[in-house]
Order: structure tokens, then C-alpha cells, then sequence
């Protein structure tokens, strides 16, 4: 059953006369004929009685002839959302974010898609520094809002949100807390709080290389799977720490984030993997960009 029958049965349900639904459909009427017969016969159903005078509805006619507008609206309805789904105007995305933090980016992507692609869904998955590269690399989220690691480039395209300054992040209490800035080598004979390989093995690294391009081997005394936990290790003396300035909102003044200078700054991303087959992904990309334009107003 097409919706080239359904048509043809309700205009001639109208008109009850056969070469008068012929030219409003702009067929012949041996092909309407055809048609409708065909239409009876996969229905299983006398729809019409026919005789060389008249046209008229059968009770399987009239009752079926009253389903037929809605039948046809629910049928073009389902075609068109199946054009938007293709051309990606309906459809879901998933971003990755960093677990244990706020993301005011992720807000303003979110609010600005709602309003400008209605009928697109966004949904976030929270997941550690580690399994987000990983997670895209999967396939497992469309793209990742995502720190400081550095991409595959081959695969991979990105747009920066915004960048970040390192800090070192030492306890209240701590002479260094006076420091308007520091150099990561004033850090060298302090004990060091990092993220655990694990939860994010490129936050673990970044610590060795900046303690390494400064000419020293940091002592690291405790990992933490949280940046929140890594906050409260550092305020209760445990060690210092070294973070992005964006995070300071978590400490509650417990501990003090100090501008480390001579360290290169910190990308935050949106990063995509180049094959995605997601058709509502360039309207993702497409909110983000106008957003930046427009600085987010």
C-alpha cells in the first residue's frame, strides 16, 4: 500500500466518479482503475461498488475512507522526520565531558542547540580525563569537550573553546600562597598531589613534563582519582598540585591557585573525529562556531 494509492482511494471517495478522479490526479483512467483494484486486492477488501452508471463506497469503504486522512498524515509525517533525520536536522548527539567538574561551555553549546535546532538532542557522558580521547577514539560519543591533550591530528579536527593558564596549586597555609606568580622550578623541593594515571593519564604526564622541561624530578607523594579529592590533599598539607586556573571554583578558598609563567597555556577543545557519520554533528559544530563568533551573547 502506497501513499500514491491512498491518495488516488480519497479522491475518489470524493468525487465517486472515476474520470473525474483521473484528471484531478492527473492519470488516466484505466491506470486509476488499475490502481484501486490493486488496493482492494492487498487490502482484501471490496472498497467501491463499481456499474456503468455509478460509483459508491462500500461499508469497508466509507469506514476506511474515514481513516484515510490520518492514515496519509501519519504517513507524511514519518517521511518527513525521516528527511530530517538524513539531512540531520532530528537526530541525537553525545559529547563527552570531564567527570567532578562544572562546564560552563557545556552549558552555553547545550542552550544554544536547544534554541537554534529544536529537534536535535544533546546528551552528555561524564567520563575521566583518559577514557575521553578514548571514548572518541571508540566511537562511543560523537565528540569531547576535552583539556590540555594533545590530539591525533590525522583523525581528529578541533575548535578551541577557550585556554587555560597553569597554575600551581599549593595550601592556604603555605608560604608560596603569597607568590603572585611562580616558576615551575620554585616548585622543586616540594612534595607533589597528582591525578592518578588511570584518571587521567595526560594530567599525569603534563606534571612530570613541566617538572622535567624545569630541570627536576617531581616527588610525588599521593594520586588522586578526583580533582575535587586532589584539592582536599592539597589543603590538608598533603602536597602541592599543579592545575588550570578554571578549576579554582572547586577549592572553597581552601587552597590557592598561583599563575605559573613560562608554561605554555592549556587548550579546551571541542574535538570530532573527521569520519563521523552523524548528520546532526555539523550543526553541533556549527552552534559552537556561531557561538564563539558572537562571544556566546
Amino acid at each position: 500500500m502506497t501513499l500514491t494509492q491512498l491518495e488516488s482511494f480519497l479522491v475518489l471517495a470524493q468525487r465517486l466518479n472515476f474520470t473525474q478522479a483521473a484528471d484531478d490526479l492527473f492519470i488516466s483512467q484505466p491506470a486509476l482503475s488499475r490502481m484501486i483494484s490493486a488496493l482492494e486486492q492487498e487490502l482484501g477488501l471490496q472498497l467501491f461498488y463499481r456499474s456503468s452508471r455509478s460509483v459508491s463506497l462500500t461499508p469497508a469503504g466509507r469506514a476506511f475512507a474515514q481513516e484515510c486522512p490520518r492514515i496519509l498524515d501519519s504517513c507524511r509525517a514519518g517521511v518527513d522526520a525521516a528527511l530530517l533525520a538524513q539531512q540531520g536536522f532530528r537526530g541525537n548527539v553525545t559529547v563527552g565531558i570531564l567527570r567532578d567538574t562544572f562546564d560552563g561551555n557545556a552549558v552555553r553549546i547545550h542552550q544554544a542547540l536547544a534554541r537554534d535546532f529544536p529537534q536535535i538532542h544533546l546528551s552528555f557522558l561524564e567520563l575521566s580525563h583518559s577514557d575521553l580521547i578514548r571514548a572518541l577514539m571508540a566511537g562511543e560519543v560523537d565528540a569531547v569537550i576535552n583539556s590540555g591533550e594533545a590530539l591525533p591530528q590525522e583523525d581528529v579536527e578541533t575548535i578551541i573553546l577557550r585556554r587555560d593558564r597553569q597554575c600551581a596549586v599549593v595550601p592556604a597555609a603555605s608560604p608560596l600562597a603569597a607568590m603572585r606568580s611562580l616558576r615551575m622550578e620554585d616548585l622543586r623541593d616540594e612534595s607533589f598531589v597528582v591525578m592518578s594515571r588511570t584518571s587521567s593519564l595526560p594530567g599525569y604526564g603534563l606534571v612530570w613534563k613541566m617538572a622535567a622541561d624545569a630541570g627536576f624530578t617531581p616527588r610525588v607523594v599521593a594520586e588522586a582519582n578526583y580533582v575535587p579529592s586532589l584539592l582536599m590533599l592539597v589543603a590538608c598539607g598533603v602536597g602541592v598540585s599543579t592545575l588550570t586556573d578554571n578549576l579554582e571554583h572547586l577549592s572553597q578558598n581552601m587552597v590557592s591557585f598561583i599563575p605559573l609563567v613560562g608554561v605554555p597555556l592549556s587548550c579546551h577543545a571541542l574535538a570530532w573525529r573527521r569520519d563521523s557519520l552523524n548528520p546532526s554533528l555539523p550543526f553541533l559544530l556549527e552552534t559552537v562556531r556561531r557561538g564563539l563568533e558572537k562571544g556566546w551573547a
